[in-house]
């Protein structure tokens, strides 16, 4: 669902040089990255350095402010990553780090200016520069998703390939996981919904570099009877298996009809992205380990997180697992 690019810095002097149209082009590649990907940079921020000065010397015009724009909503969506090394001995220059490190960030896409593009990408990924970005084949992938999110039929994928597809970069640099479904509450937690919390939590901590340094909100209807408590033990047993060190922390709603407190809108929520999950938390298949038919979408983040606000008054309880 989410994909992680690197820009070399070059790329905006390049535009500078080529005019406006060359300006236009980034503006509108940026524009596509803000959608749906996360841009890689060196850890010591000598990228935003990098293309802070490089934008100097555009003309100011309406397709600078536009660019400039949209790299601060990157930033602020926390949607750049610092998990490249430079090579801090200036031995080697920072292009060539990028490459050698590719795999191990799993970049989808190198950018990279014009004399660069000769360079043999690395397995899985592409390269691209300006003028060849349109012709990859990671472009309309990119943009298919971005419009039409992803449908999966009954046991079309195995589950582990569904939750490295959906969630994998989108949940890697999380610091707090909101996981939104009512109806998780109200089933009291047994077949495929346990079941594919169980696996869902088991990757997280096998995926997330620092499970410490992360916390999981769970947002579910209040179970009638002793639900709660069976949900709750349910969750710790997880949890003690699979992410001891992690702060989860369960959010009861009022469940009572006509009017539930927490509306039937299942999603994800984190500091950098939205996923609406329309199946909700049994998108997994306990009987065929392979997922159910589950559609996965962009949800614009602001709007989750007012949604969630707005459900606070009807939070009855709050427990920590």
């Amino acid at each position: 669902m989410y994909f992680y690019v690197f820009l070399q810095p070059e790329l905006f002097e390049e535009a500078a040089a080529d005019g406006e149209d060359a300006a236009q082009n980034i503006a509108s590649i940026l524009s596509g990255f803000l959608q749906n990907c996360f841009v890689a940079v060196f850890e010591d921020d000598r990228w935003g350095t990098a293309v802070k000065e490089k934008l100097e010397i555009w003309p100011e015009t309406m397709t600078r402010r536009r660019v400039k724009s949209i790299l601060v909503q990157l930033k602020k969506r926390n949607r750049i990553i610092y998990n490249l090394v430079p090579d801090y001995n200036s031995e080697k220059p920072d292009i060539d780090c990028v490459f050698e490190q590719a795999p191990s960030v799993s970049l989808d896409l190198l950018m990279v200016i014009a004399s660069e593009g000769d360079r043999t990408a690395p397995p899985g990924m592409e390269i691209a520069t300006r003028l060849t970005y349109q012709n990859t084949a990671f472009e309309p992938k990119r943009s298919d998703i971005a419009v039409n999110g992803m449908t999966c039929s009954p046991g079309q994928m195995d589950e582990a390939t569904f939750i490295d597809l959906h969630f994998a970069k989108a949940l890697k640099h999380a610091t707090i996981i909101h996981i939104c479904d009512r109806m998780c509450g109200t089933s009291n937690f047994r077949g495929n919904f346990r079941y594919t919390v169980e696996k869902l939590m088991t990757w997280l901590g096998q995926v997330l570099p620092d499970p410490l340094s992360c916390r999981i909100i769970f947002h579910i209807g209040q179970p009638p009877g002793h639900g709660k408590q069976f949900i709750l033990q349910e969750l710790s047993s997880i949890k003690n298996a699979a992410l001891a060190g992690t702060a989860i922390e369960v959010r009861f709603y009022d469940d009572s009809l006509p009017n539930p407190s927490l509306p039937h809108q299942r999603f994800i929520l984190t500091e950098q992205i939205a996923l609406d999950v329309d199946r909700g938390l049994d998108f997994l298949d306990i009987a065929t380990q392979k997922c159910r038919d589950t559609y996965v979408n962009y949800k614009n983040p602001k709007e989750a997180q007012k949604l969630l606000s707005s459900y606070s008054s009807g939070c009855v309880s709050t427990d920590m697992v």
